[in-house]
C-alpha cells in the first residue's frame, strides 16, 4: 500500500504505458505506410499507359512439372484465362519449329490486379522457378503474364 502512494511507481507505470502505446502506434503507421506504397505503385503502373498482358502456350506433354487441373471456378475467377483457352481470344498458332511440342494459343490484356492474381495462382514456384502446367480437357497450358 505504501508503494502505491510513492510517486515513482506511478511514473514508471505511465512511462511503460506510453512506450507500449507509442510502439503500437508505430506498428500501425508502418503497416499503413506499406499499404499506401503498394496502392501508389499499382496506381503508377496503371497510369503509365502500358497494359499488362496474359499469354498462354499449349504444350503437348507436361513432363515432370506440377499439373493443376482447371475448374469452372478458375475460369470464373479469371475471365481473361477463359477467353484465351476457351473463348474469343483463342487463336492457336502452328506448333513451333524447333519446339515441336509447344505452341502459342493466344493472349489478352489484363489489369494489374488480374495480372498479379494470375501470377500468384499459376506463376512459377518460388524455389525452382518452374511453371506449373494447367490441364483442361486433356491439353496442357503454360500461363505467363507481363508488365510493361
Amino acid at each position: 500500500m505504501e508503494e502505491d502512494k510513492k510517486p515513482g511507481s506511478r511514473n514508471r507505470l505511465r512511462t511503460v504505458s506510453l512506450v507500449v502505446a507509442c510502439g503500437l502506434a508505430g506498428i500501425v503507421a508502418v503497416a499503413l505506410g506499406l499499404m499506401l506504397a503498394d496502392a501508389l505503385t499499382l496506381y503508377a503502373h496503371e497510369s503509365s499507359g502500358g497494359q499488362p498482358m496474359l499469354y498462354v502456350m499449349e504444350q503437348a506433354e507436361p513432363g515432370e512439372n506440377r499439373i493443376v487441373p482447371l475448374t469452372e471456378q478458375d475460369f470464373a475467377d479469371h475471365p481473361a484465362l477463359d477467353a484465351v483457352i476457351r473463348g474469343e481470344e483463342r487463336n492457336p498458332s502452328a506448333w513451333e519449329w524447333g519446339m515441336s511440342d509447344r505452341r502459342f494459343i493466344g493472349g489478352a490484356n489484363v489489369s494489374y490486379a488480374e495480372s498479379r492474381a494470375l501470377q500468384d495462382a499459376y506463376g512459377p514456384d518460388r524455389e525452382t522457378w518452374v511453371y506449373p502446367h494447367l490441364e483442361y480437357e486433356g491439353a496442357y497450358y503454360l500461363v505467363v503474364t507481363t508488365w510493361p
